[in-house]
């Protein structure tokens, strides 16, 4: 994968051949994200979607390490706005935080309930990644990213813009 912008449609397929590539995806998109996304990550356990922000969060300058959230549902990483906006020159500057929230461990929509995902989101200045997104039945996603294992390093990523607006 070269170093060049990659500009989304309403769906778009991507292959990785590594864990490396799976990252380098995650901060290329960087710049098509925007101040409050809810991005819900699919796909089954080790197929990529904790990479995927790890490049995301290395696009935004977050200094903390990104690891699974499972055993803590939610992690919250400090965006470096200085550094910020020489990746994403189309990010408002108010972008803080970004949120990594993991629904895998959750049993019923009971439990989801009572994470407060929606006092959460309540947060202007953040942006989401939900793996296991697809369990809180509510959601309302800015974006869907399905991970697919294809064979052993290489991913099938399938990217969905629900705010996808063809000719803008």
């Amino acid at each position: 994968m070269g170093r060049k912008n990659i500009f989304m449609e309403e769906k778009t397929i991507f292959v990785a051949r590594s864990a490396r590539e799976t990252e380098d995806l995650g901060s290329k998109l960087t710049h098509n994200f925007r101040m409050g996304d809810i991005v819900v990550l699919t796909g089954e356990l080790g197929a990529g979607k904790t990479t995927f922000v790890q490049g995301v969060a290395k696009a935004l300058n977050v200094k903390s390490r990104i690891i699974s959230p499972t055993f803590v549902l939610v992690r919250r990483h400090k965006i470096n706005l200085k550094s910020q906006m020489s990746n994403l020159k189309t990010t408002s500057q108010n972008l803080k935080t970004l949120y990594h929230i993991d629904l895998y461990r959750l049993e019923s929509s009971e439990e989801i309930e009572n994470l407060g995902l929606e006092d959460i989101f309540e947060d202007t200045n953040g942006i989401f990644f939900i793996e296991w997104g697809e369990k809180h039945e509510a959601l309302k996603a800015s974006w869907e990213i399905n991970f697919e294992i294809l064979e052993k390093g290489k991913r099938r990523i399938t990217i969905r813009n629900y705010a996808y607006t063809p000719g803008v």
